[in-house]
């Protein structure tokens, strides 16, 4: 797509421009100004559940309009890689609803202090492991691909550091009355 994608996801991931959002330490809801438009968004949450590997559902930590990206089939992760409690699904990401439109997600540490350095996010101030991060919302498509690559390369880390190599999507059965 652009330039700024293929650094975000390959390797040296360039600055963001302009002053960082200003964030509310108190929560639930952390980024204050900046956030995404309804279409940014709706775009970011497009593209974490296309991520093979993984379905949607509710996040176990943030607040109830978030969309948490699951891989059911490991509840009991690698630490670092999850922001949900042992027992429940691997959860490595989830997107914060329209009122904030930021992003939890889990990375490596030397990356997620690359991306701190960059001005992409900042450490989640209830990580544990220093793997935990907020990415700020996309302010335009450019940034778009970038924080959607960064989000998915944090998800594909955490499938890897979890052993997770193959993966089926729970198929719903349907029963039909005769």
């Amino acid at each position: 797509m652009t330039d700024t994608m293929s650094n975000a996801t390959t390797g040296a991931l360039l600055p963001r421009v302009g002053p960082l959002p200003r964030l509310d330490q108190d929560g639930p809801h952390w980024q204050r100004e900046q956030c995404a438009a309804p279409a940014l968004w709706v775009a970011t949450w497009d593209a974490l559940r296309d991520i093979p590997g993984v379905i949607i559902g509710p996040s176990s930590m943030a607040e109830p309009d978030a969309r948490a990206v699951l891989v059911p089939q490991v509840t009991n992760p690698v630490e670092g890689t999850s922001f949900s409690p042992v027992g429940a699904p691997l959860e490595p990401a989830h997107l914060h609803g329209p009122r904030d439109t930021s992003l939890h997600v889990v990375l490596p540490r030397s990356r997620g202090a690359e991306v701190v350095e960059n001005g992409w996010g900042v450490p989640c101030p209830y990580g544990r492991y220093g793997t935990e991060l907020i990415l700020f919302a996309p302010r335009d498509e450019v940034e778009l691909s970038v924080v959607v690559g960064l989000a998915r390369e944090g998800v594909l880390w955490a499938l890897r550091e979890n052993a997770v190599t193959t993966f089926r999507r729970p198929v719903l059965e349907t029963r039909f009355a005769l």
